[in-house]
């Protein structure tokens, strides 16, 4: 598995995200909640920020999961 593919399952854990959010404070979804008129105006304007998430909160979670998931395991492969 690559880094990218870790990263697609870990934005994929509802609990992970849930958990990564109470112990950072962020806020950070990356579930889809949007009524289906506005997933069709955001659709229409191009608008492709739907989630809402700081740069710097998905830095953090990106960096949350390198260290703490991807580590340890290409640690125990090695």
């Amino acid at each position: 598995m690559t880094f990218e593919g870790l990263l697609v399952e870990c934005c994929l854990n509802e609990h992970l995200v849930k958990e990564f959010n109470r112990l950072y404070g962020c806020s950070l979804s990356f579930k889809d909640t949007r009524a289906p008129i506005e997933r069709m105006i955001d659709d229409a304007t191009s608008y492709n920020n739907p989630f809402k998430n700081k740069s710097d909160e998905m830095q953090q979670f990106i960096s949350f999961c390198f260290e703490v998931i991807w580590l340890p395991l290409a640690m125990n492969d090695a």
